[in-house]
């Protein structure tokens, strides 16, 4: 039902239209993004299947099982016992944050961004409870992390392959190393880090204490003496073991979601954690932010949103002569966009775009693909921009202006260091 109206139009209204409720929160955020698939069927963008298929994709099965896995930690005490082992390290909260975002950043180099964030939140979720740390200061540097570390190796996201093989098939004798995009994704991962132990600190909600009654956790010390030592050693090794199946995924043929399901059916089936306590962690509420806000990519193509979008937007580039301010201009437009759709699907339909630009303006190709890259990766100022975002939104106890205070200033920093990187290591003509 389009009522006479463009299709595109109405996808671009309702896009803009959410982003005015997840800003006010004058209704829930859940509630918001399960509005907009709803939306995007009833206007006919999507199909029934398309607007919720991602409530049972693989990462809404990491999302689930990998909860599961830490509250299990948590109830036997490893959590506990890992706390109390880090805060040797330093009870600063500052501190840890800036580990938090390096170490997350690392992992997510060599693991699904979504893999990392949910092992790293997992782990944070049972520590906070068990030292007195406030989630609200250690969930959202964990995404932050995971955000920059994604570009040390080519394959830390999907993207990275999919650009080589586009420069490549240009045939201009141009690739990209493994390692291609890991010294811009150092610099802001280490910018990242120092900026959230000091400014994004001060920016990060401050809620006192960690009550949270649908976790299981209340924040108070918790009395482990009564749980067998072998479970608390048991837990942790699932959780390891996780990790290490995640890493070496491809090696051992089995899928990231079904280590991750594994991991979580070994935790209940040895009473690590009850099938209540187990139920009780899955944080619903993020797997509902990001599985209804999964449809707007398939929403804009079908609609002619992208199009519109892609259209307007080489008009705009297009009628530019200078390449610096071309490159600006790339993060301008993309990098908004990316805050609100797939990154790979943001990648994917302004590549086409910026090739064309290169082309008639005699630019560097390779130049362009790198700043269409981390235009798009730069995803960190909505709890909507990755799996990952969405997350922390329970378990960090966030809203969505939580997201933007230390997200937007943040974006702003690594989008000028990342346009002054580009401009002096890649040739633009």
């Amino acid at each position: 039902m389009t009522f006479g109206v463009d299709p595109a139009i109405l996808v671009i209204l309702i896009i803009v239209a959410a982003l005015v409720l997840f800003i006010t929160e004058w209704i829930p955020l859940p509630a918001t993004a399960m509005a907009v698939a709803v939306s995007f069927y009833l206007i006919g963008a999507v199909d029934a299947n398309t607007a919720l298929k991602s409530f049972s994709s693989s990462t809404a099965m990491i999302i689930a099982a990998m909860a599961i896995i830490g509250e299990a930690v948590f109830q036997t005490g490893g959590a506990d016992k890992i706390g109390r082992v880090l805060t040797r390290f330093g009870t600063n909260e500052r501190y840890l944050i800036f580990v938090i975002v390096m170490f997350s950043g690392i992992m997510s180099g060599f693991l699904s961004n979504t893999g990392a964030a949910a092992l790293l939140i997992a782990l944070i979720l049972g520590m906070c409870s068990s030292t007195g740390m406030k989630r609200s200061k250690l969930m959202y540097p964990v995404i932050v992390g995971c955000c920059f570390g994604g570009g040390i190796t080519i394959v830390g996201t999907t993207s990275g392959p999919f650009l080589k093989e586009t420069l490549e098939a240009l045939n201009i004798g141009e690739t990209m190393s493994f390692f291609e995009f890991a010294p811009l994704s150092l610099i802001c991962l280490l910018i990242a880090a120092f900026y959230m132990a000091t400014i994004g600190y001060k920016l990060l909600p401050d809620k006192p204490g960690n009550d949270d009654s649908e976790m299981g956790h209340d924040g108070k010390n918790t009395d482990f003496s009564n749980v067998p030592r072998w479970k608390m050693y048991l837990s942790l090794g699932i959780m390891v073991g996780t990790f290490v199946g995640m890493i070496f995924e491809n090696q051992i043929g089995i899928p990231l979601h079904f280590i991750a399901i594994i991991g979580a059916l070994i935790a209940v089936c040895a009473k690590c954690i009850t099938v209540k306590a187990a139920t009780r962690a899955i944080p619903i509420s993020g797997i509902i932010i990001y599985a209804a806000m999964v449809p707007v990519a398939d929403a804009m193509t079908n609609s002619g949103a992208a199009d519109l979008i892609a259209d307007a937007s080489l008009n705009v580039l297009g009628g530019l002569g200078s390449p610096i301010l071309i490159l600006c201009l790339i993060f301008l437009i993309i990098t908004p966009i990316t805050n609100f759709m797939s990154n790979a699907a943001t990648i994917i339909l302004f590549t086409p775009i910026a090739l064309i630009v290169a082309e008639s303006l005699g630019i560097n190709p390779k130049a362009i693909l790198i700043a269409v890259r981390f235009a798009a990766s730069i995803a960190i100022a909505t709890p909507v921009a990755m799996p990952a975002n969405s997350m922390a939104v329970e378990p960090g106890g966030y809203k969505f202006i939580d997201y933007l205070k230390p997200g937007l200033p943040l974006t702003l920093i690594c989008v000028a260091v990342s346009i002054v990187y580009i401009a002096c290591f890649y040739p633009l003509a």
